[in-house]
């Protein structure tokens, strides 16, 4: 893991080593104009709030760029297909001392920036999809209430449940330094997606017939599946399409034009394959799988 400690960079360094560690705290009130979403796509977790201000239609009023594909020792970098449009930097790690030079943690997307204050003000995507989605939503173009009050507390539940068994544990399949690891990764996920696999069985989306912020977890992990989990993080056992119900939900997802556009395998391709150099260490990227979608 890459950290930075006291503003100064550690590319081998993991974050329970800090004797500190800064948060961010998202603004209280939606204002236009005013916030910038850093993000890469790649990132599953940095996706889930692209996709609420994507397909809310809030993109006029939180500006978004995506940080380049391939990810070296020095962290997420900007290149020329995907410069810092707001504030010129070279780099997350730099972006992140200009907001603190003595900052310590982690240098991750997704990133919320304040543009008045030149400050990073958010970096949960969790939280962050959360309050696009509310707080955020009568600024919406197209304002799809993903978080209706009635089903508020069964989202949240199964927003976190998603991130432990699907977003997180399929990175603990993939990054298993042993058998063991890998096994008991593989047997949890794989029992996760067979439960989701059934719960689609009796409904359209995940609570029901109507779209909601829990659909907008699982989506990140599923698109990801074919073209990257299958292969660089061998998780395998069954083949996503294999899940007949999971598979359906996924493509109907992705018929939606507004959550199609925020999908970019190639870059994803990239970005795991040359990146993750302890799988892959000659970074080769791969001329496949053909998807079907």
């Amino acid at each position: 893991m890459a950290v930075l400690e006291n503003g100064k960079w550690f590319p081998n360094k993991d974050v329970s080593a800090l004797a500190k560690e800064d948060s961010f705290h998202l603004p209280e009130i939606a204002e236009a104009g005013r916030y910038h979403l850093y993000m890469s796509y790649a990132c599953p977790f940095a996706h889930r709030p692209y996709l609420v201000i994507n397909l809310l239609g809030l993109d006029h009023v939180i500006s978004t760029s995506s940080v380049a594909a391939k990810r070296y020792d020095d962290g997420w970098l900007f290149d020329s297909e995907n410069p810092d449009v707001v504030n010129n930097t070279d780099s997350l790690v730099e972006l992140y001392q200009r907001a603190n030079p003595n900052y310590s943690g982690r240098v991750t997307v997704p990133v919320l920036w304040d543009k008045h204050q030149n400050n990073i003000v958010g970096g949960d995507s969790s939280s962050m999809a959360m309050e696009f989605a509310t707080t955020w939503l009568p600024l919406a173009k197209n304002p799809i209430e993903l978080v209706p009050e009635n089903l508020k507390e069964k989202i949240a539940l199964l927003n976190d449940w998603l991130h432990i068994n699907v977003n997180r544990k399929v990175y603990h399949v993939g990054f298993a330094t042993g058998q063991a690891l890998y096994d008991a990764a593989s047997e949890v996920l794989f029992d996760a997606l067979e439960q989701l696999n059934d719960r689609l069985g009796n409904s359209h989306y995940l609570h029901g017939d109507e779209l909601t912020l829990s659909d907008l977890f699982l989506l990140p992990s599923l698109v990801r599946f074919e073209a990257v989990y299958e292969v660089h993080f061998k998780a395998n056992k069954k083949q996503l399409k294999s899940f007949k119900h999971l598979y359906r939900y996924m493509l109907d997802l992705i018929a939606i034009p507004k959550v199609r556009e925020t999908i970019d395998l190639e870059y994803m391709k990239e970005h795991y394959y040359f990146s993750h150099k302890h799988i892959n260490p000659y970074r080769i990227i791969p001329v496949g799988p053909e998807i079907s979608w």
